[in-house]
């Protein structure tokens, strides 16, 4: 991780109706790092990671990536510029076999390949996942892990500088867990930034090298881990009750 800044989220706010998702939020993040994007449900997490990637617009605020603002562009152009995301619910082809929906995210991205080259690609990819043996197999024929390993296989092949992980761990059992967070790590030493929405905070102490913690939609506290999860005002968020000394 170097000390460069990657991307800065300067005042960010996003409101629905009367309802304010994200209020006046700031943050940077920096190249090679993963920051936990983390909170109590309804915190505004995830309409960051939203506003983020292109799916919303801020209603004021900028986003800037590598010194380009990238907030108010569609989700396409954001992601050509640089920004690729996992969901919280998985989102394959299912028809597709898993290089297929791989090929996929390789003929969309900066720099479009199709053909063998696509293929050879493709498998590259599934191989850092873990998932290369599997190539061949319907999407739709993939265990819960191995759909989430193929989605974010093709998040990958878009080649970001930023990777939105939103959830990518829910739902994963003790083993399963192990594994996300091994693929993760590996993911980061290649050079891959990673913002995370998480609540497996086992995940969060040792992947993490920053926290961001939301609340009502605003930041409450910004840290290491071990500083912010420890921070009375973050206990109370997710206790729903004061801390006392």
């Amino acid at each position: 991780m170097s000390n460069e800044i990657i991307m800065k989220v300067s005042g960010v706010t996003r409101a629905f109706g009367g309802l304010v998702a994200v209020s006046d939020v700031s943050f940077s993040l920096k190249r090679g790092s993963i920051l936990g994007l983390i909170g109590p449900n309804g915190s505004g997490k995830t309409t960051m990671m939203n506003l983020i990637s292109g799916a919303l617009k801020p209603d004021s605020g900028t986003i800037n990536l590598d010194g380009t603002v990238i907030s108010g562009r569609v989700a396409n152009e954001v992601a050509r510029l640089g920004v690729a995301r996992t969901f919280q619910l998985v989102r394959l082809i299912d028809e597709m076999t898993v290089l297929e929906n791989v090929v996929v995210g390789l003929a969309f991205g900066p720099d479009p390949v199709w053909g063998a080259e696509a293929e050879r690609r493709g498998r590259h990819f599934l191989g850092l996942v873990g998932l290369e043996r599997l190539a061949n197999l319907e999407a739709s024929k993939l265990t819960y892990i191995d759909q989430k390993r193929l989605e974010l296989a093709r998040a990958l092949a878009l080649r970001p500088k930023v990777l939105l992980l939103d959830e990518w761990l829910a739902g994963l059992n003790a083993t399963e867990l192990k594994e996300g967070i091994s693929i993760i790590s590996s993911i980061r030493d290649l050079g891959t930034t990673i913002i995370m929405v998480e609540h497996v905070m086992s995940a969060i102490h040792s992947l993490c090298d920053q926290c961001v913690v939301m609340n009502a939609g605003r930041k409450i506290a910004e840290g290491t881990p071990a500083t912010v999860l420890t921070d009375p005002v973050v206990v109370e968020a997710y206790l729903g009750e004061p801390v006392h000394a």
